[in-house]
């Protein structure tokens, strides 16, 4: 999908008010955050006599023409490319759910439709889903029902008021993200199976999109003989 990205950023947790601050200012609306952990050994840790560094991750969509405004704020203002600061990641966004999701995190703007390029696609996709907190079940039974295997599930919490006034509706900020691997050739119809089941004119509130998958490693339907 052309003139999006997919954001992922990675940082010390001691960050957070700061970077949710950065996004604010950019005009950044839906942006997910859950906690992780840095994955340094004991040994090494203590070799370099520092404590383990407990992250926050950072996701959300943005349009391309921002990410030189936001790659240049991350290195000049929020020095992420010192030693343990942060890793920021952006990705080609494969497809979005209607615009409802789109805008989720791109805010009520405009949004220009441009002609798709010829290159060739990728065979999977993994298909994220992001809902109010304790509507898992419903996305994965309506999954599971358009041909979708297992799923991962990662708590997170959702920020920006803006999210409650587009839907018109209050909207939990406790969210829940699943993340699917599927073969492109079922993506459309797990999509709009989760969007008829838990999409936003349901009670989950849920927003869905996809991103492109190289390959893939421990699924047997999905690996390349």
């Amino acid at each position: 999908m052309q003139g999006f990205k997919y954001l992922t950023l990675i940082t010390k947790r001691e960050y957070s008010e700061q970077y949710l601050e950065f996004f604010r200012r950019l005009g950044i609306k839906g942006v997910l955050s859950t906690f992780c952990n840095g994955t340094a050994t004991d040994l090494t840790l203590n070799h370099l006599g520092v404590e383990k560094t407990e992250k926050i991750m950072f996701e959300t969509i943005v349009k391309e023409e921002q990410i030189g405004e936001l790659v240049k704020g991350m290195m000049i203002e929020m020095n992420i490319s010192a030693a343990g600061n942060g890793i920021a990641m952006f990705l080609p966004l494969d497809s979005v759910g209607g615009m409802s999701s789109l805008k989720y995190f791109a805010g009520d703007v405009e949004i220009e439709k441009k002609e798709e390029s010829n290159k060739m696609e990728s065979k999977s996709v993994l298909i994220i889903t992001v809902v109010d907190k304790g509507n898992t079940d419903i996305v994965m039974d309506a999954a599971r029902s358009a041909g979708a295997g297992g799923g991962t599930v990662i708590k997170a919490k959702g920020t920006g008021a803006e999210l409650a006034k587009f839907f018109g509706v209050s909207i939990s900020e406790e969210k829940e993200m699943i993340y699917i691997v599927a073969s492109r050739e079922n993506r459309d119809a797990i999509m709009r199976a989760v969007m008829e089941k838990a999409g936003r004119n349901t009670d989950a509130h849920g927003v869905i999109f996809t991103l492109p998958v190289d390959s893939v490693v421990g699924i047997k339907a999905f690996e390349e003989v």
